[in-house]
């Protein structure tokens, strides 16, 4: 809420907010999966059914609580809803949900941004949500 309130005393909305490129998008996640990989003792042979768990909760978890993840941190991008409400449970849980759906699908939920009007991924259009650029005076920690 406090968030919130900063942000329309600096006059922007989220939603209003330049959309966050596909590349940016790229990195962060990168950074993501590094992140819980190194975190959570994943190995080679241990990774392909726990991890998709672990990082699921991760996103979630950061979404839901900040709106952004440790890589949207260091790329100054946010998950805004369109509404301009803030992050709620039932939105990052939605929104975590259809992107293992994107996963499962070859990765074509998230190659959806590229030709998106809006830069939404699967998840963003079906949470009703966008991944903004934050300026950088804009703490997201």
């Amino acid at each position: 809420m406090r968030r919130e309130v900063e942000n329309r005393n600096r006059g922007w909305t989220g939603p209003d907010l330049p959309r966050a490129d596909f590349f940016q998008r790229l990195w962060a996640l990168l950074i993501d999966i590094v992140l819980v990989a190194v975190g959570g003792g994943v190995s080679l042979a241990f990774a392909l059914l726990p991890f998709p768990l672990l990082f699921g909760g991760y996103v979630f978890a950061m979404w839901q609580w900040k709106g952004t993840t440790v890589g949207g941190i260091i790329f100054n991008l946010q998950v805004v809803r369109l509404d301009g409400r803030p992050m709620d449970v039932a939105t990052a849980l939605v929104r975590t949900l259809v992107a293992f759906l994107s996963v499962v699908a070859a990765g074509l939920g998230f190659l959806w941004c590229l030709w998106d009007p809006e830069g939404q991924t699967w998840h963003d259009k079906v949470a009703g949500t966008v991944v903004v650029r934050v300026p950088k005076s804009t703490p997201l920690v």
